[in-house]
């Protein structure tokens, strides 16, 4: 029996195929020869019904081809590890974003701000120099929307902007410093983490500082790896100088950068080359430190920090009960992970040409520990202190419990095991911290409500009612909501905020504050819900008070988040005073 032989054929039971095991005898088949050496590689074809072609192997994806796509895949698996935090960051910083309310800090935002430029640079020369970078970028988004969107909601886009920034430069540093896998950690562990809303959903610099310095610690390590490359350190300077641009108090990262170098060995061309940029960096921010050392009576209300703020700065930046667990455990697992690791040969060798490599506790433990613990220390003779100053601490120990996730997960064999055991850690870090994140997005989650203030006083003013602010700071509730006072008139103001260049105007002599309040039957007074003597000791708030005592009866009293306000009728006139309205009451 002739058997014809073709490559890739059917089965023989195949009863189609007529290039199959045909018996000769067969009257119904329609055999063909297929040369030995065929040299197409293909089966010939019949010419009987039903007839196919026989099957043949499915051709393979080109080499060129296979690493074009594994080139892309990556690039998207790269990119995945900066979005999905930044995203994350996003949607948490935009969750509860309009409050309501503005807080005292926010409203000085608002208030120097949304001045004119010309305004704004008089401003500068005589109080908040230390922002000034800051107020102009957020100027011009004040304008936006046209008056659509809440004025609360725009003052805080930069720093949900700048938190989700941060956030992906958390994740690149993980991912350089360790792998995609860190990267990811890191970066969720940071978007994540309570103390990061509440800056995110505030309208100061903070949030943007920290993105500032963790973009400054990225290319320290990217010029670390390559000393020779002058552009690098140009960039790293440049960062450097942004960050100490939106707030002074940046400059404290340096120390923790110099402390990564020396820990890493780096040599003494490379720390050379790193003071040379920290000197660049300082000597491009020494005009703006100049005005600030002279406008320094701003913080001369801070007081020494104790173990009570030590004990909330931890707390706050890592949490309490299983997060702050959680947290000290990874971050000790990673570095125990990297000081146990092997160091590669392949990367022995090219030390020749490159830097050493800098490893991940050494980048972020210094940077978490060492900018905190010099604000303490230096508090101690100048009272300095404010955790959110060092808000970029935060960006040291998302890195260590991102590492300590990754090395964690990695003590199980099997992907899906190693995938779990990462969830359940992130899990708890995110889940017990859900209620403090839903505090802070509450009003009572600041020391103050202007807006509650401003309420009761539109609620009740009256056309020809005036109103006083003890002490003058506390007119900056009229700045946050000058439609809540557009039927008052401030008889104490000589001279607005913006033109005379202050935070809260400028105030009549005591004289002429007592004949502007003669013609007015009812006075509002808006003021701190407990004030300190030492804070109305001036002239032009003494003669208020005194004012008020003489010739007024207080007939309202209502106290809301960090705010007071009084209706006085002056003495022998009958006039019914107006009730808040019960949503501002407290």
């Amino acid at each position: 029996m002739d058997v014809v032989g073709v490559r890739g054929g059917s089965p023989a039971t195949d009863s189609s195929s007529t290039t199959s095991a045909v018996p000769a005898t067969d009257p119904t088949a329609t055999t063909s020869t297929v040369p030995a050496a065929d040299p197409t590689g293909t089966a010939s074809r019949t010419t009987g019904p039903g007839a196919v072609s026989s099957g043949t192997p499915a051709p393979r994806t080109p080499p060129h081809r296979r690493r074009a796509a594994a080139r892309a895949a990556r690039w998207w698996a790269g990119w995945a590890v900066l979005a999905v935090p930044a995203l994350v960051a996003l949607v948490a910083g935009a969750w509860g974003i309009d409050r309501g309310s503005m807080w005292q800090d926010e409203a000085t935002t608002f208030a120097i701000a949304g001045r004119s430029l010309p305004e704004l640079w008089r401003t500068l020369g005589h109080v908040d120099a230390v922002h000034g970078l800051y107020y102009l970028l957020v100027h011009p988004l004040l304008g936006l929307g046209g008056g659509s969107i809440p004025a609360e909601v725009l003052i805080r886009l930069p720093s949900v902007a700048g938190t989700a920034a941060a956030a992906c430069g958390v994740a690149a540093l993980g991912r350089r410093l360790g792998s995609p896998a860190t990267g990811l950690a890191a970066g969720l562990v940071y978007a994540t983490a309570p103390v990061v809303g509440y800056y995110a959903q505030e309208g100061r610099s903070y949030a943007l500082v920290t993105a500032a310095v963790v973009l400054a610690t990225f290319l320290l390590v990217r010029a670390a790896d390559r000393p020779d490359r002058a552009g690098r350190w140009a960039a790293y300077a440049a960062a450097v100088a942004l960050a100490c641009l939106l707030n002074l108090f940046a400059a404290l990262a340096l120390a923790a950068h110099g402390v990564t170098l020396v820990a890493g060995r780096v040599g003494a061309r490379t720390l050379a080359r790193w003071a040379c940029a920290c000197a660049a960096a300082l000597l491009a921010v020494l005009p703006v430190a100049r005005v600030s050392f002279g406008q320094r009576a701003q913080v001369a209300w801070l007081e020494r920090p104790g173990w009570p703020e030590v004990e909330a700065l931890v707390t706050r930046f890592t949490g309490t009960g299983l997060p702050l667990a959680v947290t000290a455990l990874l971050s000790v697992l990673a570095v125990l992970t990297v000081f146990t690791a092997r160091r590669p040969a392949t990367r022995e060798a090219e030390d020749a040409e490159r830097g050493p490599a800098l490893t991940l506790p050494l980048v972020a433990a210094p940077l978490a520990l060492l900018p905190p613990a010099v604000l303490l220390a230096v508090s101690q003779v100048h009272p300095f202190y404010q955790e959110r100053y060092v808000l970029y601490a935060v960006a040291g120990l998302a890195p260590l419990a991102g590492a300590g996730v990754v090395a964690a997960a990695r003590l199980a064999r099997p992907l899906a095991a190693r995938l779990g055991i990462a969830a359940a850690l992130l899990a708890l870090l995110v889940v017990p911290a859900l209620p403090v994140q839903q505090q802070v997005r509450r009003v009572d989650s600041r020391t103050d409500d202007p807006a509650a203030a401003a309420r009761i006083v539109a609620a009740g003013a009256r056309p020809g009612d005036a109103v006083l602010f003890l002490p003058s700071v506390r007119r900056l509730v009229a700045e946050a909501y000058p439609d809540a006072f557009r039927r008052t008139r401030d008889a104490a103001l000589r001279v607005s905020g913006a033109a005379s260049g202050t935070l809260a105007g400028r105030e009549l002599p005591p004289e002429r504050i007592e004949a502007s309040l003669a013609d007015a039957p009812r006075v509002w007074v808006v003021s701190r819900s407990h004030p300190r003597d030492a804070d109305l000791s001036s002239g032009p708030d003494t003669a208020k008070r005194l004012l008020l005592r003489e010739h007024y009866n207080r007939r309202m009293f209502v106290r809301v988040l960090g705010y007071a306000v009084r209706l006085y009728v002056r003495k022998g006139t009958a006039v019914s005073p107006s009730s808040p309205p019960p949503s501002a009451r407290r």
